[in-house]
């Protein structure tokens, strides 16, 4: 096993920098996910610690040795991919021996090394079954146990779950973190999906436009955000931010109604601000002066997800309870004045 450590590494192509300057350091044992919109650079810098795509500026190093020069197969790691890319013609067990074949392996330790992954996995009764045979779920359990078997110092997966329906998809990452606990090695996993992120990562990287966002715990991120990106990326459904301008040490939204809560210490007169508010912190009721009206309201059982106008400013708000209203209703937006998140409007960071 080891860690992995990013030294300002950067990613061209051609005049494009897709990567830029990434600063990062994972511990041995940790699982890391990789989090952010499409086209922000995750893949690309998967792919480079893995020897896929060239390093154009910076040092990666896996173990404290710099592999930017070191072809795949001398780096040591392991890759899951969206596609499970399984020989057609092979049982279970030819595939996941497959890797170890090429290295030469002798028939007793290829037998033992898939028994092993087998075993972790799940995968024993379906060892003489062909990948057609299989359901979604158990290939995806086939491909893992492929990279299991070489016993790398790190996982990588990318956006493994993508092609598995609602319900397999929570089953497999309930999987993959008994997987990581089982085995202890370090896995960085890529997705666009923030959900798979909160529940599966040790520590989130958020990227945007080739850069790191933010890194921490999911509840790090949730809590305190440190920007007003991360604190609409991470969170279903995202945070609600409100522009608003400090007035006689009030804080007075666009439609010239006072929020009702004071501005944090050290703003001044015409400070314009982001207020942040968790869609579970704000409340509806039948009078207030913030009022609005209801645009979609979507049950789920346990919680209605509530989408409402707000002047020209779409809110999405969590209710508990069940609501009385119906679409096209108004309603007074109640904002819990103790809980919000404050960002500077001109380049969104926190203030403190």
């Amino acid at each position: 096993m080891a860690g992995l450590t990013f030294n300002k590494v950067v990613k061209r192509f051609g005049a494009v920098e897709v990567v830029r300057g990434i600063d990062a350091e994972i511990a041995d044992g940790e699982f890391v996910v990789l989090v952010g919109p499409s086209g922000c650079g995750k893949s690309t810098l998967l792919r480079m610690i893995a020897g896929l795509e060239d390093i154009s500026g910076g040092e990666i190093a896996i173990g404290g040795r710099a592999v930017n020069d070191l072809p795949p197969k001398q780096r040591d790691i392991s890759m899951v991919f969206q596609n499970y890319a399984l020989y057609p013609h092979m049982t279970v067990e030819e595939n996941m021996a497959f890797s170890l074949t090429l290295a030469g392996a002798s028939k007793e330790e290829k037998k033992q090394k898939v028994e092993r992954a087998a075993e972790i996995l799940g995968l024993v009764p379906l060892l003489q079954r062909k990948p057609k045979a299989l359901s979604g779920g158990q290939r995806q359990r086939v491909a893992m146990g492929r990279s299991i078997v070489r016993n790398p110092q790190i996982f990588l997966f990318d956006e493994p779950l993508s092609n598995l329906d609602a319900k397999l998809r929570v089953q497999m990452r309930g999987e993959i973190k008994s997987l990581h606990r089982k085995l202890g090695t370090t896995m960085i996993y890529v997705t666009h999906d923030q959900i798979e992120a909160m529940t599966m990562a040790d520590r989130i990287i958020v990227m945007e436009a080739g850069c790191i966002r933010q890194m921490g715990t999911p509840l790090e991120l949730y809590d305190r955000p440190n920007n007003a990106f991360v604190a609409q990326f991470i969170g279903s459904p995202a945070m609600n931010l409100f522009p608003a301008t400090v007035r006689d040490g009030r804080m007075v939204l666009e439609t010239g109604i006072d929020s009702g809560i004071a501005p944090p210490a050290g703003l001044s007169q015409g400070d314009e601000i982001l207020i942040g508010k968790r869609p579970e912190e704000i409340g509806l009721s039948n009078d207030g002066a913030l009022q609005a009206t209801v645009e979609n309201i979507e049950p789920t059982g346990s919680e209605t997800f509530v989408e409402i106008r707000y002047g020209q400013q779409h809110v999405s708000v969590v209710l508990r309870q069940r609501p009385a209203f119906t679409i096209g209703s108004t309603v007074a937006m109640q904002l819990d004045v103790g809980a919000f998140h404050a960002f500077q409007r001109r380049d969104g960071m926190r203030i403190a």
